[in-house]
Parts: C-alpha cells; sequence; structure tokens
C-alpha cells in the first residue's frame, strides 16, 4: 500500500500532505460511470432545441437541474481522487488547513491558542449516512476533528486507524497544552 501521509519541513513550518484515497480498479468504474452519465446526460438536454410542447421543455430543463449538480459531484470527486490532497501547514502560532487538487486550492488558518487537540471521530456503524459517506464517487469520510473556537474542523479522508493516530500524534505535538 502506498504511504499516504507525507510530511516536509518549510520555512514557514511543517506542512503535512494526505494524499486521496485512491482504489484503481473503482477509479475505473468511475471513469466509466462518469462519460456514461455525460453522454446519456447531454443527449437528453440537446432535445430541448427541438420542437415539443412546453411540458416536454420544462421537464427536461427539471432533469438538467439534477443531471448538471451530480455531475459536479461525479466529476469533482473524480478529480479528488486522481490528483487531490489535504494540506495542513503547522507554523509557530497558526494551523492552515485546506484541500488542494493539483496544488491548487487555499489553506484556511485558524489559530493555535483558540484549539482543543485533535480527536478521532467516533464511526457510527450501520447508518445510511455512514454508508454514502464512504461511497467512492463522494468526497467524505473523515476520521479526525479539531475543535477550533467553538467549531469542529474535520479532515483526514478515509485514513485507516494506523494513519489517523499517527496524523493526530504529529498535530497534537505541535499545540500547545
Amino acid at each position: 500500500m502506498e504511504k499516504r501521509i507525507s510530511q516536509e519541513k518549510r520555512p514557514e513550518g511543517l506542512l503535512i500532505k494526505i494524499k486521496a484515497y485512491k482504489d484503481d480498479s473503482k477509479q475505473s468504474i468511475l471513469t466509466i460511470w462518469m462519460v456514461a452519465w455525460t453522454l446519456c446526460g447531454l443527449a437528453i438536454i440537446s432535445q430541448i432545441f427541438y420542437e415539443q410542447d412546453e411540458k416536454m421543455k420544462t421537464m427536461i430543463l427539471v432533469f438538467a437541474s439534477f443531471w448538471g449538480y451530480f455531475e459536479y459531484i461525479v466529476v469533482k470527486a473524480f478529480r479528488w481522487r486522481r490528483k487531490g490532497e489535504e494540506q495542513i501547514l503547522i507554523s509557530e502560532d497558526k494551523i492552515h488547513i485546506g484541500r488542494t487538487i493539483s496544488n491548487r486550492g487555499f489553506l484556511k488558518p485558524y489559530r493555535k491558542d483558540l484549539m482543543n487537540k485533535v480527536r478521532l471521530i467516533e464511526k457510527e456503524e450501520n447508518s445510511f449516512i455512514k454508508l454514502f459517506g464512504d461511497s467512492y464517487w463522494v468526497i467524505g469520510g473523515q476520521t479526525l476533528a479539531l475543535p477550533v473556537n467553538g467549531k469542529v474542523l474535520y479532515f483526514g479522508l478515509r485514513l485507516s486507524d494506523k494513519e489517523a493516530n499517527h496524523l493526530m500524534k504529529i498535530i497534537n505535538k505541535e499545540l500547545p497544552d
């Protein structure tokens, strides 16, 4: 199994990168599904340009809105699985956390003095939300939580227990007591 977590010392602090979870067989299926979804949707939407009654045009527009939403979700998941990373930059007084795709994205800064220790997220067994969040075409499956000033930041997508504990120790070591 490929190592997904890497660390790098930089002048501005410690940069931790977590590569997106990728399963080659599932990625192939996702690619085929995405192409089929795109072509079928475009074929149906193209029918709006032919002469039809208003009810049919309305139905196609409603279909197009749902199709567009799921097209966005699947393309985003496809890109995330191929080139996505979670990045955590730990500087002297802040922790910057964010997601990037092909090194494009933003890391949002949070003050260390307003943080509590990172903790594992308790896994709910057999819930629909967990099942949906763990599906390959959804970007989800957070394993760690970082309480910051009354809010909770969730990160560590699809980390194994060993990886999550390792990352939790690295970050908690950098936080003030």
